[in-house]
């Protein structure tokens, strides 16, 4: 049996930072970075290398920087996209 592919939820701050103030290229960009992470929310590094709860994964790419929460439990494993730091 196969690991299910994970939803993306976003909240509703992070949504309007990424409709606002990130170009088109880097929405992009973003987008293919979580369409990985929904096929494999480990593949991105843990979001605090001392931290105890590996659940807590950051996505870096070049002026972007995305926090997202490994939620595993059914009936919808999804990943909740807390914050997104632009620059």
């Amino acid at each position: 049996m196969t690991d299910p592919t994970f939803q993306a939820r976003f909240s509703a701050e992070t949504t309007a930072l990424i409709r606002t103030a990130m170009s088109e290229p880097d929405r992009k960009l973003l987008h293919g970075a979580v369409e990985q992470a929904s096929r494999d929310p480990w593949s991105w590094p843990q979001a605090d290398r001392y931290d105890l709860d590996d659940s807590v994964r950051e996505i870096t790419l070049p002026g972007i920087i995305a926090h997202y929460v490994i939620l595993p439990d059914p009936p919808v494993p999804h990943l909740w996209f807390l914050a997104v730091i632009v620059h």
